[in-house]
């Protein structure tokens, strides 16, 4: 049973999956090739976490797709609830995609490079406070995501500079520079730059656009929340359509100092429309990343999914 407020948040009030209060099940899905994932601090936190009393669950180090789709649905035939990402960003959207459907919730352990999603969402970025929401918070928030095939996505979906780079992130990178190695792989994509036409269909309407840069916003921000991209938000039904038009260094540059300095009257970054359905195309085939990940090629389709799945966050003061 559920109680829900205004907000999208809601309080468990018998436990997960019906269970008697006070005694919690959780199915733990590690991704050990996230950013910030430090093998000897995740195990420990895990172990003692498990060890708690009124406690149990299980732990999945990820690996293939398929065998985590086979394991995940394993898990809620199990009777598991409350499902948790050990991960990035790329790790979350990828475990909803294969829940999406099924009564449960996520929680996040964040260890990837940026865990903007974890941010917006009020989680601690360390891994003990993050899992200590997981034993002492009842309270969920419903989120949209942004689907693209049969995949969600919750932050963002992108074709042009910005799809290219994340083609070009190397793991290794990712690993030892942290966000430093999205600066590296923009520079070594800036070759690809340069302003595309692109037919762009929103809810129906079809227009033509020459940008650089053309995405679809689902959270508003980048890098943290304060950074702000658009005025998309996480639960309002909708996702903004924006872009940058040309690949000069000047625009690029302005285009990133209206995010960072959240400026009221932007000067390269342009706001299209609000939108639930979004066909790109493109004169030539381009990659197109979601959530930091290469997931396709235009022609795409990208649609809101509103209330697409609750996580677990902390309780509000």
């Amino acid at each position: 049973m559920t109680t829900s407020d205004t907000t999208g948040e809601s309080r468990d009030t018998q436990g997960s999956g019906g269970m008697p209060p006070g005694r919690r099940r959780f199915f733990f899905v590690v991704n050990q090739r996230s950013g910030n994932y430090y093998k000897w601090v995740v195990q420990l936190r895990l172990g003692e976490f498990l060890t708690t009393e009124g406690v149990s669950g299980e732990v999945h180090y990820s690996s293939d797709t398929e065998t985590l789709k086979r394991r995940l649905e394993q898990a809620h035939d199990e009777g598991y609830r409350d499902f948790v990402v050990v991960g990035g960003d790329g790790t979350v959207s990828l475990v909803a995609g294969l829940l999406r459907g099924r009564d449960c919730r996520l929680g996040i352990v964040p260890v990837g490079t940026t865990n903007m999603l974890a941010q917006l969402l009020g989680i601690p970025l360390r891994t003990g406070r993050a899992l200590d929401v997981l034993l002492t918070s009842q309270t969920s928030r419903c989120i949209d995501a942004l689907a693209v095939g049969n995949r969600l996505f919750f932050l963002n979906a992108s074709a042009g500079l910005s799809s290219f780079s994340i083609t070009d992130l190397r793991t290794v990178e990712k690993s030892y520079f942290k966000l430093l190695a999205y600066v590296f792989a923009v520079v070594r994509s800036m070759r690809k730059a340069r302003t595309r036409r692109f037919q762009v269909t929103i809810d129906g309407s079809p227009l033509c656009i020459e940008a650089s840069e053309l995405f679809v916003d689902n959270a508003g921000a980048l890098w943290t929340p304060r950074y702000r991209t658009s005025a998309a938000r996480l639960d309002d039904g909708q996702a903004e359509i924006c872009y940058v038009s040309k690949a000069t260094p000047r625009e690029l540059g302005n285009a990133l100092l209206d995010v960072l300095l959240v400026r009221k009257r932007r000067v390269a970054l342009r706001r299209v429309a609000s939108a639930r359905t979004v066909t790109i195309e493109c004169e030539e085939s381009i990659p197109v990343q979601a959530d930091g990940d290469a997931v396709a090629f235009t022609p795409v389709d990208v649609s809101v999914v509103p209330g697409a799945f609750r996580f677990i966050v902390p309780e509000r003061r």
